[in-house]
Formats: C-alpha cells, sequence, structure tokens
C-alpha cells in the first residue's frame, strides 16, 4: 500500500474504525459542516467507501448484539446491510448504551500499515493513506472541513 492524501470520507471511516464505533457515530463526525438530515441522505458515499476499505481487510463491520456479542457481517450481505438507512441512525437504546447497531472496527492487518505517531494529523488519521475512494482532500480541504 502506498501512502497519499485520504478522502474524506476516508478520513472519518479509518479514525472511528480505530474505536470501534458504530455506523451512526461515523455520521456525527462525517461532513460537519451538513445537517444530520443532509448527511443522513447522502449515506450511500460512505457506504460505498466502506466496502472499498472491507474489501482489502482494512476494516470489518460487526453486528453488535449487547454483552460483548457481535457478528461479522459477510463482505457478500455488507452491502444489502449498509443500503438500509436505519444502520446510520442510533436506535434509542443504541443512543443510551452504545451497544447494539453496526460497528465497523480496524482490522490488525489495518494497524500494521498505521504510521507512527509521527506520521498521523491531529485528528488521528494517517498522513497519506491512498485514497480508495476516488476523491482526494488536500491539506486545505482538510484545514476547510475542521473549521
Amino acid at each position: 500500500m502506498t501512502f497519499d492524501d485520504p478522502a474524506r470520507e476516508e478520513q472519518c471511516l479509518i479514525v472511528n474504525a480505530r474505536e470501534h464505533d458504530l455506523l451512526p457515530g461515523v455520521m456525527w463526525d462525517w461532513r460537519t459542516d451538513l445537517d444530520f438530515d443532509d448527511r443522513l441522505s447522502r449515506y450511500g458515499e460512505l457506504a460505498d467507501c466502506l466496502l472499498q476499505l472491507v474489501d482489502p481487510g482494512l476494516i470489518e463491520a460487526r453486528r453488535l448484539s449487547g454483552e460483548d456479542r457481535y457478528e461479522v457481517i459477510a463482505r457478500e450481505h455488507l452491502g444489502d446491510v449498509l443500503a438500509d438507512a436505519a444502520v446510520w441512525s442510533y436506535t434509542e437504546h443504541g443512543w443510551d448504551h452504545r451497544d447494539e447497531g453496526l460497528a465497523i472496527v480496524e482490522t490488525p492487518p489495518a494497524a500494521a500499515l498505521r504510521p507512527s505517531p509521527a506520521r498521523t494529523q491531529r485528528d488521528g488519521s494517517p498522513v497519506g493513506i491512498a485514497s480508495r475512494c476516488g476523491r482526494r482532500v488536500g491539506a486545505e480541504g482538510r484545514a476547510a472541513a475542521h473549521r
């Protein structure tokens, strides 16, 4: 894997996968320049990028079922699961307890590719991971996104 500027979607997914975050948490962190409903209407952009990070084994999606239980969603089913807008919003229980829903998790191979702390940006995302989502965000775009 080569290193280059990540796309905004990729940054958000990578950072949230390191935190074992639920997909609704990703929605709260992504495109903060938009209202939440506008972000939610564009969840397909994140879903496409997520699939591109799942394919090489960098991130896996897990359906949490409480009490530290989860099921890894097989890639052949993940597209259909991500197409359901409900997985991108918190349930009332999920909001309160954060123990149900679909979470994304960084895999050990992805962690091994992670640059040293000196090679990460202030938001914790790696400096220069190759974009798999097509669009690249340069330093100017990142600065604007964090205003």
